[in-house]
């Protein structure tokens, strides 16, 4: 038979998991956004890519490199691209050096936050600013935008078509239903 003191200890295992298992919830709950939250910032980045930083003008409404007549370049096609969230975050804030992706930062080159570079390394190369600058938080929501919804969606659709318009227009008839 166990003594008390025999049967604490060997309890201290069962309680010792059981606390961790409810420290890993807690954190979970706590570190990991909810689907509606994330849902959210998506669609506030979607409001960002078309009415306020206009990236559609370039890369297009669907974001597949099929931008207004007077862009300049070739855009990539987003939809195409093997850029992590993170690294599609910089190359909003930073835009890219050599490239006519502007970048949206308003204080871009101005320290080594982007690719660790300044001013003076970039030199020539420097990408100009947009006419509209970005808060970071807006830059995460249209990063989680092009992540979310434009990376990797493949064809573009009716349906997707639909979705960014609204109904009745003829514009989305080109576009296959699936």
């Amino acid at each position: 038979m166990l003594s008390n003191r025999q049967e604490q200890l060997a309890s201290k295992p069962v309680i010792l998991m059981a606390l961790s298992a409810m420290t890993a919830v807690v954190l979970t709950a706590v570190l990991v956004p909810a689907p509606g939250a994330l849902a959210e910032e998506v669609a506030r980045g979607q409001g960002i890519w078309h009415d306020k930083a206009v990236c559609d003008f370039c890369h297009g409404w669907a974001g597949d490199g099929v931008g207004g007549f007077h862009h300049p370049g070739h855009p990539p096609s987003l939809r195409a691209t093997a850029l992590t969230r993170d690294q599609i975050r910089m190359t909003i804030q930073c835009g890219r050096p050599g490239t006519a992706m502007p970048y949206f930062d308003r204080f871009a080159y101005t320290d080594k936050r982007c690719y660790d570079m300044d001013a003076a390394d970039v030199g020539d190369l420097m990408p100009t600013r947009s006419s509209t600058t970005l808060q970071p938080d807006e830059i995460d929501a249209l990063a989680d935008y092009v992540a979310g919804k434009i990376k990797g969606a493949g064809p573009v659709t009716q349906t997707e078509c639909v979705d960014y318009f609204g109904g009745g227009t003829s514009r989305c008839d080109k576009y296959s239903e699936k």
